[in-house]
């Protein structure tokens, strides 16, 4: 901290007073606040205005690396109190509005601005300017945030003071943003690495690994009940459409699949070429079974229903129907780390996983393809129909398998 204060340009005695007072609140207050950025932005904004700052309003600009998103907005009021997030899709570096704004020139690099937004020296060069000066404000700042990335992040700060900001608040802002951005570096550092965690891997099985499960063979058993689908078909449609129709048709279905897994508490563990392999943990207690199995039924309707809803969508582009299967078992798996010493896969392993991936092939022709085993079956207070017992490789014991009942209508049919 002290290094900070050795040679602080354009700030007096009360300046160097006040730059203390927050760099004290940021390494020795903050931290609680650095997993919630908007909690720290926003404690951050208010610490500006105790040392006579007058900030109204206030907007941090972050790239973010996440497979959705390529960049965040927090924006803060002074009158709201709290700061709130908005992400910013792919693309948006094009779109006319981040074209035309302020922001652009500080991500590639360009140097602080300032406008007065009132009076004779007011300047209105870019669209947000316009509006904000139309609001009651009547100065305006945005800065680079740099720190050991390549790229920075923006932050501006209006006011609706007509003094403006003065040279002296601009001088201890400047100042203090270092110190920030390094601060909001180590949180955007840790919340990308859950963020990926929980892409790659899912939210409990990155829970597990940041928490120390790394090591081959590390893991836990658990009861769950196991959910698979299978793409019917899917090596014919590869070889016979181009690249990129394939693509597109594996995203779509796979969209169909993994929503309704993660809504009903699911929790996706990998793809396996066109396959879906994810796990309803079992709760304990006697209705832990029906449960989860319960939660897997529905997500396994879902997921068909708007496998359908796709359907309609490519039927019009001319591309095939697509049709999956879905199997669905329960048991106890082995829940951890399995592969080689230096490359490691989160996932589940166990005879229940075997099994289900067996029955999956039953499913082809029921309607809708859903196949449950006879665990799972014995689970649900649904109508059921019993398939038969089946001899699957790799299992001594003879299999039963059932499937949903027939709808009256269907069967009169």
């Amino acid at each position: 901290m002290t290094d900070l204060l050795d040679d602080p340009e354009g700030l007096t005695e009360a300046g160097r007073r006040d730059l203390r007072r927050v760099l004290t609140w940021l390494y020795r207050e903050a931290g609680p606040l650095l997993p919630r950025p908007s909690f720290f932005f926003g404690g951050f904004c208010q610490q500006l205005r105790a040392i006579g700052i007058p900030i109204d309003r206030a907007s941090l600009h972050v790239r973010q690396l996440h497979p959705q998103f390529a960049a965040r907005t927090l924006l803060w009021h002074s009158d709201a109190g709290g700061a709130v997030e908005q992400d910013r899709l792919h693309g948006v570096t094009n779109n006319p509005l981040f074209l035309r704004s302020p922001v652009k020139p500080i991500y590639e690099g360009g140097p602080a601005l300032r406008r007065r937004l009132t009076g004779p020296e007011a300047e209105l060069d870019y669209p947000i300017l316009e509006d904000l000066a139309a609001e009651g404000y009547c100065d305006y700042t945005i800065r680079p945030v740099r720190y050991s990335g390549t790229h920075p992040m923006a932050i501006s700060f209006a006011t609706k003071d007509p003094a403006g900001f003065s040279a002296a608040a601009l001088a201890l802002l400047d100042a203090l943003l270092t110190p920030f951005g390094g601060l909001l570096e180590l949180a955007e550092t840790k919340r990308t690495t859950r963020l990926l965690l929980d892409t790659y891997l899912g939210p409990q099985a990155g829970r597990q690994v940041l928490q120390g499960d790394i090591r081959r063979g590390q893991g836990r058993r658990i009861d769950a009940v196991v959910w698979m689908s299978d793409l019917r078909n899917f090596t014919e449609l590869s070889n016979r459409l181009p690249l990129d129709r394939v693509i597109a048709l594996l995203d779509g279905y796979f969209d169909a699949m993994c929503g309704p897994v993660r809504e009903h508490d699911g929790e996706i563990l990998k793809f396996i070429g066109d396959s879906v392999l994810a796990v309803f943990p079992t709760p304990t207690g006697q209705l832990g079974c029906p449960y989860a199995s319960g939660r897997a039924l529905q997500a396994a309707e879902q997921a068909i229903e708007r496998l359908e809803a796709f359907n309609e969508t490519i039927l019009d582009q001319g591309l095939p129907r697509l049709r999956a299967g879905i199997a669905i078992h329960s048991g106890e798996v082995m829940y951890g780390n399995v592969g080689a010493a230096d490359r490691l896969d989160f996932t589940v392993i166990g005879p229940a996983v075997n099994l289900v991936a067996r029955l999956g092939p039953l499913a082809r022709d029921l309607e809708p393809p859903i196949v449950l085993s006879a665990a799972v079956a014995g689970c649900l207070d649904r109508p059921l129909r019993r398939l038969g017992a089946f001899a699957l490789k790799g299992f001594e014991e003879i299999q039963e398998a059932y499937a949903l009942a027939v709808p009256a209508a269907q069967a009169a049919e």
